[in-house]
């Protein structure tokens, strides 16, 4: 599979600092239930330490942003910033309490720190990829199903960081049905079309609308499909 990750450039020169890892419980074996999220999955909302977090978050938008503009940053930034208005450690939110765009922003935070600790100097070099797949682990534990239910623009930019992470690994069908989602989700919302009939969509809307899509197309592109088939946005206007 293609690696269409930018190479890091000056913080590879500097001297990685101890990362201080979150404390973990054991995971126990339970029954997988699809409606709900796991018991031992509770931790997917845990934040890294505040000093971790801005790294992480930094790294991203130096390395991943300027390739895959997906999120609009100051929007990001502002919904970031509220998790940590009262504390300054890591929290553990109540899961079953968190709304559906709130899951997909927690998932998609969790992709951010995923895609960023790989570029980051607090994290010594034989910890990055350990570190960057616990973060996507905790991101796909928040996919629950009915996080399909939702046809929503940030849903889009979510699994479009799912396929852009995935990229890198050996999962190369897992990147492609991600990237086939995105577009699938992207369609549905018209992203596609230059104009979305009897609606009138305000400017920074319809700017993030065609960074999603263009990203859509781009990763169709370059991710390599499994079984060798042609790109699902080739005969797309």
């Amino acid at each position: 599979m293609k690696n269409i990750f930018p190479t890091p450039s000056r913080r590879e020169s500097q001297s990685p600092r101890p990362y201080e890892p979150e404390p973990q419980t054991e995971i126990a074996s339970i029954e997988k239930r699809p409606e709900r999220l796991p018991e031992w999955a509770s931790g997917a909302a845990m934040l890294p330490r505040r000093r971790n977090a801005d790294d992480f978050l930094a790294c991203y938008w130096e390395f991943i942003h300027p390739l895959f503009p997906v999120l609009h940053k100051p929007s990001f930034l502002k919904q970031y910033q509220t998790l940590w208005a009262n504390e300054q450690e890591p929290e553990l939110r109540d899961i079953d309490s968190l709304g559906l765009e709130e899951l997909i922003f927690t998932a998609t935070l969790n992709l951010v720190f995923a895609l960023g600790c790989k570029f980051s100097n607090l994290v010594a070099p034989a910890q990055k990829n350990s570190m960057s797949d616990e973060f996507y682990q905790k991101s796909r534990h928040l996919l629950l199903f009915e996080v399909l239910d939702s046809t929503s623009l940030s849903l889009v930019q979510m699994m479009c960081l799912t396929g852009v992470y995935l990229q890198s690994t050996q999962y190369a069908n897992r990147c492609w049905n991600s990237v086939g989602l995105a577009i699938r989700v992207a369609q549905s919302l018209g992203l596609h079309l230059n104009e979305v009939a009897g609606k009138k969509i305000p400017q920074l809307e319809r700017e993030m609308r065609r960074r999603v899509w263009h990203t859509c197309v781009v990763l169709d592109r370059c991710v390599l499909s499994p079984a060798g088939t042609v790109a699902t946005t080739r005969h797309i206007d």
